[in-house]
C-alpha cells in the first residue's frame, strides 16, 4: 500500500490548478469554439453577398465597409490592425469558398500587369531548368557571397528570391484549384446524399476543424 508521501505527485498533478481555473480554461475554449464557428457563418453571409464571380470594384467597394465596420466597433485599433484583420478574414473567404480578389481591368492596371508579367517570365526562363531545391541552394551561395561584401551575388540572391516565389505560387494554385474542385463537388454531393448515416460518417471525417461546416447551410439554401 503507497503511503501519502507516494501519493503527493499524483495528487499535485490533479491539483496544479485550481477548480476555478479549470472553468474559466473551459469556459474560453467553449467561447473560442463558438467565435470559430460564428467566423465561419460570417464568411458564408459575406460570400453570399458578394457573390461567386465579383469584380474588382465591387470586391473594394466591399471590402471598404468590411474595413469601416470593423474599425468602427474597434475605435481603438490603428489602421494596421483593420489591415491584418481583413487580411485573415479574405483568407478565411479563399479557404472556404475560393473567393480571391480579382484584377483591374482598368489601363493602367492592365498595361503595368502586362509589364510586370514580361519581366517576371524573362527572369523565370532564366532559371527555368532549376528545380526549387536547386534554386534554393544557389541562393544560399548567393547570400553567402552578399554577406562577404558581392553586390553582384545580392542582385542574383534577389533574382533567384523572386523565381522560387513565381514556381511555390504557381504549386500553391494549381493545389487552391484542385481543393477547391473537390470542395464543390462535396457540396454537390452532400446536397443530393438522403442517408443520414452517410452524411453523419462524412461530417465525422472532415470534423468541424477542416472549416467546412458552411456545408449544411448550403444543403438549406
Amino acid at each position: 500500500m503507497k503511503n501519502a508521501t507516494q501519493q503527493q505527485p499524483v495528487a499535485a498533478a490533479i491539483s496544479a490548478i485550481s477548480q476555478q481555473q479549470h472553468e474559466a480554461a473551459s469556459t474560453c475554449g467553449s467561447r473560442w469554439g463558438k467565435n470559430r464557428q460564428e467566423r465561419i457563418e460570417i464568411a458564408t453571409d459575406y460570400s453570399r453577398m458578394l457573390g461567386t464571380e465579383p469584380t474588382f470594384l465591387e470586391w473594394e467597394a466591399a471590402r471598404t465597409d468590411w474595413v469601416n465596420g470593423y474599425t468602427a466597433a474597434n475605435p481603438g485599433n490603428t489602421g494596421n490592425a483593420a489591415d491584418a484583420a481583413w487580411a485573415d478574414f479574405s483568407k478565411l473567404l479563399n479557404d472556404l469558398f475560393g473567393l480571391v480578389k480579382p484584377k483591374s481591368k482598368s489601363d493602367a492596371a492592365v498595361k503595368k500587369g502586362k509589364e510586370r508579367s514580361a519581366k517576371e517570365q524573362a527572369l523565370f526562363d532564366k532559371y527555368k531548368d532549376k528545380g526549387v531545391a536547386d534554386l534554393q541552394g544557389m541562393r544560399r551561395a548567393a547570400l553567402e557571397k552578399a554577406a562577404a561584401g558581392s553586390d553582384l551575388a545580392e542582385k542574383i540572391a534577389a533574382e533567384i528570391k523572386k523565381v522560387l516565389r513565381v514556381k511555390t505560387r504557381d504549386q500553391d494554385k494549381a493545389i487552391a484549384e484542385e481543393r477547391t474542385a473537390l470542395r464543390q463537388q462535396v457540396r454537390a454531393a452532400a446536397s443530393k446524399c438522403t442517408d443520414l448515416e452517410k452524411l453523419q460518417a462524412a461530417l465525422d471525417i472532415l470534423d468541424v476543424e477542416t472549416e467546412l461546416s458552411f456545408i449544411d447551410e448550403d444543403i438549406d439554401a
